[in-house]
């Protein structure tokens, strides 16, 4: 994405996930696709959600999800890789902890039982829209400049 652009969305795009706390996640089991409702966490561009759901085969399967906020008009698709995350991990333990602290802000409760999985969503592809006119197409690269503006300061821009 031309710098120009990028410098131009990418507050709103870090505004969308700093006002959002859910996502819808549609992904194919079988021969029919499996619609849920999540809320989601991001760590280090990748979105992680908690899902009650045993028997769908989430590893090595490409999904779509959607961040919405309908009061300031944004919306945020991605064509996702997905992946299990193993509960004897660190990366298991540090999402799931970062998605107990976010949901202290909401109303929802986090149901450990023995049949969920953590998930991983790995952005592949996505498209980033602002009310009815202005459409971009992002790539993972753009969402962590977007989502970690610090990390991509170079000694010109202090």
């Amino acid at each position: 994405m031309p710098e120009n652009i990028f410098k131009q969305i990418s507050l709103d795009i870090l505004r969308l996930h700093q006002h959002t706390y859910r996502l819808l996640l549609a992904t194919q089991c079988n021969s029919s696709a499996e619609v849920h409702e999540s809320v989601y966490v991001t760590l280090d561009g990748n979105y992680y959600v908690w899902l009650p759901q045993a028997d769908i085969p989430y590893r090595n399967r490409q999904g779509i999800f959607l961040i919405e906020d309908n009061a300031n008009q944004a919306r945020l698709s991605w064509i996702a890789d997905t992946k299990a995350i193993s509960p004897k991990s660190s990366l298991y333990s540090r999402a799931l902890h970062t998605l107990q602290q976010r949901i202290r802000h909401t109303k929802d409760s986090l149901i450990q039982v023995a049949n969920t999985h953590l998930l991983e969503l790995i952005p592949l592809q996505g498209r980033f829209t602002i009310g009815n006119s202005q459409d971009f197409t992002l790539c993972a690269g753009d969402l962590h400049r977007a989502l970690y503006p610090a990390a991509h300061l170079s000694i010109a821009d202090l």
